[in-house]
């Protein structure tokens, strides 16, 4: 019955708000109605938390703590990385620039776009072999590794450029090389990156929007809670993603360019070249 309850006050604030969209400003009543309904609602709300056991402050103040993490504070949080403590050789690059070209190749007897990502240093050695799409839908993916940059920058990790770059924490007595940096880890990254992909085309891969789905932040933390990046929010993945996909759009635009990966401000920067 209280459940009933609720989902009717919730029906009566909807019709509240039906009559202030019809009359506008000649519906005076709103304020003191809606007052009432959301009281009601709120009794309501309260006998369900009751029955359930469940201290109705302790739920508000676990969801205020939920929407933290989600949104997180204005300012973004910069981590220091995983790999603080070691040397330089086992560090991830706490900056670092590549260039993202677009070439054709053939590839079982047709033409096929690929990009090819090259660091930008005295070596200008390229980050992997050449990508395409993998589909049968040209649709872009070969630019994801933009998406791993964007979680080297924000949250400081990044199995799969761990394996590319070669910067493995191979120190003996721990077990990174193996757990954190291993085939799992890299696996849970791609399959990860694109689980979100897919996801994205549903949302305009988030260029009209400032939020990702919550559902798809929880499912980033679901997938990656055995690994050490279990201790970044929502709100660290959230940024990540949106930073990654903002570039990813400027790359598709301009066919390529130069994007520049850095730990120190927990950000991208993009440029043609």
């Amino acid at each position: 019955m209280p459940l009933l309850g609720l989902v009717g006050e919730i029906g009566g604030i909807a019709s509240e708000l039906k009559k202030r969209r019809r009359d506008e400003q000649g519906y005076r009543g709103f304020d003191d109605q809606l007052r009432e309904e959301l009281g009601d609602a709120l009794w309501y709300l309260a006998v369900l938390a009751h029955r359930a056991g469940l201290p109705l402050s302790r739920v508000a103040a676990e969801n205020l703590a939920k929407a933290e993490h989600a949104f997180g504070p204005a300012a973004p949080v910069l981590h220091s990385g995983y790999d603080a403590d070691r040397p330089p050789e086992e560090q991830l690059p706490r900056r670092l620039a590549v260039r993202f070209s677009e070439t054709t190749v053939e590839r079982y007897g047709e033409e096929v776009p690929t990009v090819v990502v090259h660091v930008l240093d005295e070596h200008g050695e390229p980050l992997g072999d050449p990508i395409d799409d993998n589909s049968s839908h040209d649709d872009d993916y070969r630019f994801h590794d933009v998406f791993h940059l964007a979680h080297m920058a924000v949250l400081g990790w990044s199995p799969v450029l761990r394996a590319t770059l070669r910067p493995k924490r191979k120190r003996r007595g721990t077990r990174h090389d193996r757990t954190e940096d291993g085939a799992r880890a890299i696996a849970v990254e791609e399959g990860l990156t694109a689980v979100v992909f897919a996801q994205a085309r549903h949302h305009s891969h988030f260029t009209t929007t400032d939020r990702v789905p919550s559902d798809l932040l929880k499912l980033c933390r679901s997938l990656t809670a055995a690994l050490e990046v279990s201790d970044r929010s929502a709100g660290d993945w959230q940024r990540a993603l949106l930073e990654g996909y903002r570039v990813f759009a400027l790359l598709r635009t301009n066919r390529g360019g130069v994007v520049v990966a850095d730990q120190q401000t927990g950000t991208l920067d993009y440029r043609l070249s």
